[in-house]
Parts: structure tokens; sequence; C-alpha cells
């Protein structure tokens, strides 16, 4: 039993175990010791069951109860409780699985505060205290059944509460009706082993245990198949989501969620290969509380344990980070978390980025988990290089290919669309014609290699100066254009004067060739020097034109 702490939680569970142990030294002094071999051998038999227990997402099914039932029918309630109550400590104590201390103990005394609840019951039913079985004592003892079973759920299903929420995958019907198909076998068994035990005595008791080990067997069997079923419906519906035209964001926090429906994971994040840097990875998703913490997160390739594995691009599983020699020396999530889980995103052979969880608990993922993320790592990894390519693709439509800004189209589609913005809420727009002088007279000294190496820093030059809200784009030739949307012409000569003077102070060097070089620019502003686009675009050019007919190298006003 898996379960996620919180206040209301961790009074609940100590709650249960502080009464279940008080109650356990209460019943001491009525314990029989004179029975005390058959009990161990009980206890025996009990732990054995709790060892092979069928493990469910947040809880598991024993046989166990068939050695309860029938300790109680025999030796009396007391033996039960103390059977029932050591039996859980010893054998989840021994074979816990990755699960807390609370956990153990909240088990073993949730059995004893459910087995003496039940017997209550049962004898305010008017059950007979020496728990014979006569016909008329069978519906009575059914209560006992009946009540254990309804107060040992009712307890588990309130401490797993937290676990559960969410989980598509398993739900607490199915620990209903998994648990239920256990009582239809033990509660016979128990039966059976108590009338045994009048005939041949303890080791009849024995012999009739093995077929509810055999039975629990093929319950394990069958409860696996189901979990798989269900994982791969989960893989289906994600691996259909994923083919849909789902944006980048929604990929990974679907990715996300349906591996938390899976996996109840402390933290998960998913790091992705930044766009100007093919060695590091950013955080583009996160879940678990602190989230927040990690937005700003970075993994560099081949440093770290993280980093290592986005090198290697091989799955790794770490049972315990403060033992495994490849974290034990790490900092960052490795030492918040005892267990993880990191799957690389590989497409073809590139790994795209990393998909990590973290528990801190040692030793909760398991081999499956990792086969079972591998193969959600493999399809999220298919769905991000689409995305990828087809942003691409996008850019690649509305980018000028030698400068990187905008092209012509794309930009007189936005230039369009800032006018009508305009246009309808009387706000400014200010219009900027570059050109570069004598570009000619470069390309004939220089030849058209230095003239498009020249095209290409002037470019990058007009990006650094340009704000946020503008838009800048290779116009033609050697002319280019800056759009500043809610921008009047002071403010717009003053970012053109930056333009122009971060250009004519930058030396061009190209082999051998060292030069400098000068920008002509026009700026116009609607509705200061024109009331349409067709004026906007006019004025800007006539701008243009005066600033190389003054000397060049300025930038000028449209005459009014």
């Amino acid at each position: 039993m898996r379960s996620v702490r919180s206040l209301p939680h961790i009074l609940y569970n100590w709650a249960v175990v502080g009464l279940g142990f008080w109650l356990l030294a209460h019943t001491f002094p009525l314990l029989d010791l004179n029975y005390g071999r058959e009990l161990l051998l009980l206890i025996a038999l009990a732990v054995l069951a709790e060892w092979l227990a069928v493990l469910l997402p947040q809880g598991q099914l024993s046989g166990g109860f068939a050695i309860i039932f029938a300790t109680f029918l025999v030796y009396g309630p007391v033996s039960a409780v103390w059977v029932s109550g050591l039996s859980s400590l010893i054998g989840q104590g021994v074979v816990n699985r990755g699960n807390p201390l609370r956990t153990t103990l909240f088990n073993a005394a949730q059995y004893v505060l459910a087995l003496l609840g039940a017997n209550l019951l049962y004898q305010l039913a008017g059950g007979l205290p020496d728990r014979t079985l006569v016909l008329a004592n069978i519906p009575l003892l059914a209560v006992f059944v009946l009540a254990y079973f309804i107060l040992n759920q009712t307890m588990v299903y309130i401490y797993a509460l937290p676990a559960r929420q969410g989980n598509s995958v398993f739900q607490w019907v199915d620990a209903l009706r998994w648990d239920g198909l256990t009582y239809l076998v033990t509660v016979p068994c128990g039966l059976l082993m108590a009338l045994l035990f009048g005939k041949i005595g303890i080791y009849g008791m024995v012999l009739l245990f093995l077929p509810v080990l055999v039975t629990q067997f093929m319950l394990r069997v069958y409860v696996n198949l189901e979990l798989a079923n269900r994982e791969l419906r989960v893989l289906y519906e994600v691996a259909k989501r994923l083919g849909g035209s789902l944006k980048l964001d929604e990929i990974l926090a679907l990715v996300l969620r349906e591996t938390g429906h899976m996996i109840k994971f402390h933290t998960g994040i998913i790091y992705l290969r930044a766009e100007d840097d093919d060695d590091l990875y950013r955080m583009g998703a996160a879940n678990g509380p602190h989230a927040e913490l990690l937005k700003d997160s970075t993994v560099r390739r081949g440093d770290g344990f993280l980093g290592l594995t986005a090198e290697s691009g091989d799955a790794q599983l770490v049972n315990d980070t403060r033992i495994d020699v490849r974290t034990a020396d790490d900092v960052g999530l490795t030492q918040v978390h005892r267990s993880m889980l990191v799957v690389p995103l590989v497409a073809e052979t590139e790994v795209l980025g990393l998909l990590v969880l973290g528990d801190k608990r040692p030793g909760f993922f398991e081999d499956k988990h990792m086969q079972t993320i591998s193969i959600i790592g493999g399809q999220t990894a298919v769905a991000v290089a689409n995305v990828q390519l087809y942003r691409k693709l996008e850019q690649t439509a509305i980018t000028d290919g030698l400068t990187g800004l905008y092209n012509y189209r794309y930009f007189f589609q936005r230039l369009t669309e800032e006018m009508d913005r305009a246009n309808r809420y009387g706000c400014g727009l200010a219009l900027v014609m570059l050109n570069i002088d004598y570009f000619k007279k470069i390309n004939a000294r220089y030849g058209h290699l230095v003239g498009d190496a020249v095209l290409a820093r002037v470019a990058k030059l007009i990006a650094g100066e340009v704000r946020g809200c503008d838009l800048a784009a290779r116009y033609g030739g050697e002319e280019f254009a800056v759009m500043m949307p809610e921008t009047g012409p002071t403010e717009a000569m003053h970012v053109v004067e930056c333009i122009r003077l971060a250009v004519r102070e930058t030396l061009f060097e190209f082999d051998e060739a060292r030069f400098q070089v000068r920008i002509s620019a026009g700026v116009a502003a609607y509705p200061v020097h024109a009331g349409d686009l067709k004026g906007l675009l006019g004025a800007a050019d006539a701008a243009l034109y005066q600033a190389k007919e003054e000397g060049r190298d300025r930038a000028s006003f449209p005459i009014t």
C-alpha cells in the first residue's frame, strides 16, 4: 500500500496505529500462551501469505484471512488478533516493497481494529461465545466476516484515498471485487481448517492452507494480466491523442497526467532540448508539489546523472539514490528523491528530451514501470519531433533563409493586420524602411558571398536593436523594414538611430576584407504621415529616398 502524505492522512494513520497497538498490549494478558507453539505456526503461515500477496497499485490481496478466520474459530478473538497483527508486521516489515514504516505499522494496526470490531458486532448480534460451527451460528459468523471485510476495506480506503485520486487504471471497485474473490476462497477454507483441527489437530490446518496459496498464485496471474491489459488501453489512448494536432505544452501535460494515472510518483518532469543549444535541456513541464520551483531547471548533456543519461540515450532505473554509484555524488533531484526513473525521449538517433520520475521512497519503481514508461517515452519523442518539424516548416515559410528575419510576404500580412487594428482602436503605428548604402559596390568589390554575409550581419544588428513588440523583415535585396505597433514618430526615430549607430560602429571582417557599412532609413507613422496602409508605405519610401538624397547614413521623416 503506497500513500501520499498530508496532515489529515498523517493524523489518521497514527491514530489507527496508536489505537491498534494499544489494543494489542491491552489484550496480551488474555492471550493463552499454552497454545504458543501452535500460534507461532499459524503466524508463520500467515507471514507466508503476506510474502506471496498479490500486489495492487494501492494495496494487496492476501489469503491470510483463512488463517485469521480459522484462528478466530479455534482459539478465539484474542489469539486471532495477535496472529493477524504479528504476521502483518513481520511479513510486510521484511518484504515491504518500498513502503515506509508507517504503512507497515498501519496495516498491522488496522487488522487488529478490524478483527476486534467484527468480533464486537458478532457478539452484539448474539453469536455463540465458543464460536461453534452449528447451523444457527453460521449466519452470525457471516456477520463477523462481513463486518471484518467492511472495516478493513474502509480503513484502507481512507488511508489510500489521496493516492487514488485521478487514477484511471485502478479503481476502488476493483479492490472490492478482487478482495471479495479471495474471501470466497479463504472463508470456506477457514471453516474447513477449523473443522479439521477438531479431527487431526494443527497439522490438518497446515495441509488445508496449501490450496489457499495455490489460489492466491492464480489470482496473482489474473490480476497482473488485468492490470497489463488496462495499461495497454491507457497506452493506446495516449498514442491516439499524441497523434492528434496537439500543441507542445498540451503533449507534455498529457504525458505527465497519463503517466501519473499508472504510477503515482512524487515528481514528474519533462526536459526538452533547447533550440539554441543542442547540449542543453530545459524544463518543459513538471508535475508534483515542487513543480513551480523546477520551472527554470536545466540539464547539461554529460553533466551529472541526468546529463549522462541524455548523453547515453539509455533508460535508467535507480532504486536508491543514496547508495547507487550513478547518483551517490550527484546534486539536484537525486538529493530529493530516493527512487528515480529516467527515460530519454529518442527520435531516430537524437535525444530530444528526458522524462524524469522521482519518488521519496526507495525501491518504488520496478522494471515493469521502466518498460511501460519507455513505450510512452517513445510515443512522446515522435510527437515532440513532429511538433518541432512542423514549427521548422512553418518558420521556414515565413522567414528569409539568408538573414533569418521575416520575409516580405509575412511582413506585409502582419502590417495589414496591424493597420486594421490601428484604424479600429485609434492607436499609432510606425513603419521604417532601411537600406544598405552603396551595397552594389560591396558586391562588385568583394563578391556576392561577402555581400550575403553583410546582409546577414546587418539583419542581426537590426534584430538586436528592435524591441520585443516590433517586427523586422527583409523587404527585398538590400532593403529591410521594421514595423512598430503603438509607436509614434519620435519613439520610432530613436530606435532607428540606435540601429544606424550599431551598424556604423561595427567593423565587418571577412577573410582579408575589412570595411564599415552605412545604412539610411526612412520613418513614417500613422496617422501623422499617412491615413492608410498605401499612404504609410509611400511615406516611408519617400523618407528613405530623402535620406539618400541628403547624403546617406541618416534617417529622415517624409516631407509634409
